[in-house]
């Protein structure tokens, strides 16, 4: 695929650039707050002009003197995204007027020879042109005049991108990822260096997003796309999460939790990064459960591997009084750590573990091979025939057990979705087959299908009355022929599916009938696995 045309939207802090973004996409892509500095990373999306491709990339604010001494960083990935862009859509404030910091940015514009289009923000209507004028001392043209909350003149905009950008070797398709990743965890675990060592190893680019060692340095969630043997693949960095009194006093904390969250939820495997030289905390519990609730194949990543191990090291040398630094064997290391985690996270019992030192790149490849396979795992489909073997063995085992006494009858079971698999069984009444069973259930089929390792949704669910009498499928052995037909409302199986051919529809009677007519042959016969049994 041809690599996509870089339009990027610069200027100083609290003009508008994040709502230009969004408005000009149509969607919700940047954080965007009444107040300078919130954006920090480069926020990238495609944009289609008529039948072409670009990419549209917002900055955060040039000159901003970050409280949290990231000011150098933001400079830094400002100037990477006007180096890389073809074009740049230099954002002024309407309202505010010219300003010193908007001539630093034109001077250093014109001294790089970037190709520029001056936009006006903030100008809400016809009167708010006339301010335009004084924008022309720039040196840059007259500005374009749009509101960004008001969709005012951004189809100029976008006819000013297509003019200064050569379209014709633009993609006219940008082929949809086919794995997401959502990089999670708690505050300065590591996420954006894990993102940086992606990027460098898959794209030669290990300056994707900002890194400091200041918690917190991720605000909004950044998509980062890469290609591994061909098919695209893009990672999100997220924003730390942290203790939930913190988001209820900090509006920028509340959204930047609220955007990791939608990010669990959008992607196709999530990598849950755990912090090896600190104890496991309630912000990675949080997390935990609710990756364990979207139903979201996971992969624990252990980071900071490295310090993990000297301090294992240093902490057996002081247990024997003995100052020499014996090497630690790694292997029982990484088993002691995984029985912690099985306690600390229960709810991802099943997921597997990785062990990485993201700064030096240390096991990155493997990691995101793991990622793939997870998917590919989370993608399978299991015939009914098989599921149904393997009910009668887990039936077989342990039957479910009920207060009441009354008999759990499972009747048929089916799988109708993939990622998450998701398996549904029909029996007599849902509340004979409680949470116990329920989990007893999953965990056998991660041993008996091939869903060891991701998350399986199992939905208990009424037989319906009208299909007629049917055995469970304790009751009919294999020989004696396949489960029941699927209720009405399901379409017909598809081909290759086990089973027998569906024999001659029950004749339905309308009303209440106390007795059939003498002689009637079209009586219904209990099916083979109840004969002889009433």
């Amino acid at each position: 695929m041809p690599s996509l045309q870089t339009v990027a939207i610069v200027g100083r802090p609290n003009v508008g650039k994040s709502s230009l973004l969004n408005a000009i996409v149509g969607k919700r892509i940047s954080i965007v707050q009444d107040m300078p500095g919130v954006t920090r990373d480069r926020i990238s999306t495609p944009l289609r002009i008529g039948d072409r491709y670009v990419e549209l990339v917002d900055t955060g604010g040039y000159g901003f003197v970050d409280p949290d001494q990231l000011t150098e960083h933001i400079r830094h990935q400002i100037e990477i995204a006007m180096t890389q862009a073809q074009l740049v859509l230099f954002v002024v404030d309407c309202q505010t007027g010219l300003t010193t910091a908007d001539q630093e940015i034109a001077t250093l514009l014109r001294r790089k020879g970037i190709k520029t289009v001056l936009v006006a923000n903030k100008a809400d209507g016809p009167n708010a042109d006339v301010a335009l004028g004084d924008f022309a001392r720039l040196g840059l043209g007259t500005p374009i005049g749009v509101s960004a909350i008001n969709d005012r003149n951004l189809d100029q905009v976008i006819d000013a991108i297509s003019k200064n950008v050569d379209l014709s070797q633009a993609p006219t398709v940008v082929p949809p990822p086919e794995l997401y990743v959502a990089i999670v965890g708690k505050r300065n675990s590591g996420k954006s260096t894990l993102v940086n060592s992606i990027a460098e190893l898959f794209e030669g680019m290990g300056d994707r997003v900002i890194v400091s060692e200041i918690p917190g340095t991720t605000r909004d969630s950044v998509d980062v796309r890469f290609e591994k043997e061909g098919k695209a693949m893009v990672v999100i960095d997220t924003a730390g999460v942290r203790k939930k009194r913190h988001m209820m006093t900090d509006d920028i904390e509340f959204y930047s939790f609220h955007r990791a969250q939608r990010s669990i939820r959008r992607a196709s495997v999530v990598l849950m990064l755990i912090d090896g030289t600190e104890p496991v905390s309630e912000p990675d519990k949080k997390l935990a459960m609710y990756i364990a609730e979207q139903f979201k194949p996971v992969l624990i990543v252990v980071n900071k591997w490295d310090l993990t191990r000297d301090r294992a090291r240093e902490m057996a040398a002081g247990k024997d009084g003995d100052k020499k630094t014996e090497p630690v064997d790694d292997a029982a290391l990484m088993e002691q750590f995984r029985e912690y985690l099985d306690q600390e996270v229960k709810h991802l019992d099943y997921a597997p573990i990785a062990f990485i030192t993201a700064k030096d790149g240390r096991n990155i490849q493997q990691v995101v091979d793991l990622a793939q396979h997870l998917f590919k795992q989370s993608s399978e489909r299991v015939t009914t025939h098989r599921l149904n073997t393997v009910i009668r063995q887990i039936l077989e085992e342990r039957h479910p057990s009920t207060p009441s006494g009354r008999k759990a009858r499972i009747y048929y079971v089916t799988q109708t979705d993939v990622n998450p698999p998701t398996i549904v069984l029909f029996v007599n009444n849902p509340a004979y087959i409680n949470d116990a069973y329920q989990r007893f259930i999953i965990n056998r089929f991660r041993e008996l299908l091939p869903y060891g390792e991701v998350p399986i949704k199992l939905v208990i669910r009424q037989r319906e009355r009208q299909q007629g009498p049917a055995p469970a499928l304790d009751e009919v052995t294999p020989e004696e022929g396949a489960a029941p037909r699927l209720p009405a409302r399901r379409p017909p199986a598809s081909k290759g599916r086990g089973g027998p051919k569906a024999g001659p529809k029950t004749p339905k009677f309308k009303g209440k009938h106390k007795s059939r007519p003498t002689g009637d042959r079209t009586r219904p016969q209990p099916p083979r696995g109840e004969r002889g049994q009433r």
